[in-house]
């Protein structure tokens, strides 16, 4: 065999790996494109400026893929004219005072301070970061008590689960139960893990916060209840 031959026949094997990854690449790519779905939007409310001209509050989101979708806050006249129109960020939150309307942006919500607070007056958005930043993390809170309420149940029903499944016994039918609970349990937690952290507007910190603080009442209310129920006997002194 001709080395000439050998030596095209390995250069065409070591080109195929990169044809091959650049293939992948672009399949994915164009599935990404399919999956994406089109902008939508929000009502966020309505507010009247001073010239009495009523003005729509709009949330305009645009495809996050594997992420959440960031937010737009849009402010809109009757005829659809847009007057103006906050970046795009992982959340935004509206909060109308008597003057107008102050916008809160959090890039991320792991730690649940506003990175930039705005101020729309019905004509222009001004910026008061300054002035609002430290009260930010009680406006997130208001916001999102609900999510909050609602991850906390999920992390105390998956930790009743766990907890469940490590007290059966390990003999018998009960083993392979016992491992697929766990299984179960631990993919569940998984998808809620990966929700919590890339999709829901609430903080991991303040939920790890919050469940280790329940954890330590249970415990101390446990021990308090053991001892109520079994109280420590005292010998007898002698006289």
């Amino acid at each position: 065999m001709p080395s000439s031959y050998r030596t095209e026949r390995r250069r065409l094997l070591t080109r195929r790996p990169l044809s091959n990854a650049v293939l992948v690449g672009i399949v994915l790519f164009s599935a990404l494109r399919v999956w994406a779905h089109r902008p939508y939007e929000r009502m966020a409310g309505t507010f009247e400026r001073s010239d009495g001209e009523a003005i729509s509050i709009v949330r305009h989101y645009v495809d996050g893929i594997f992420f959440a979708d960031p937010v737009s806050i849009k402010f809109r006249l009757p005829d659809g004219t847009e007057v103006a129109k906050t970046p795009y960020v992982f959340d935004s939150i509206v909060r109308h005072v008597p003057t107008g309307v102050e916008i809160y942006h959090f890039p991320t919500t792991w730690i649940p301070v506003a990175s930039r607070v705005e101020f729309f007056d019905g004509y222009e958005l001004k910026g008061i970061t300054s002035s609002r930043r430290l009260v930010s993390p009680f406006v997130h809170f208001a916001d999102h008590w609900i999510a909050y309420l609602v991850a906390l149940g999920f992390a105390v029903f998956f930790e009743a689960l766990y907890s469940a499944f490590r007290a059966m016994p390990t003999r018998g039918w009960y083993g392979p139960i016992r491992a697929l609970g766990f299984a179960v349990v631990g993919l569940a937690m998984g998808l809620y893990v990966y929700g919590i952290l890339v999709f829901e507007p609430v903080s991991p910190l303040v939920l790890l916060g919050c469940v280790s603080v329940y954890k330590a009442l249970f415990r101390f209310i446990r021990r308090k209840r053991i001892a109520l129920v079994h109280p420590k006997q005292t010998r007898p002194t002698r006289s």
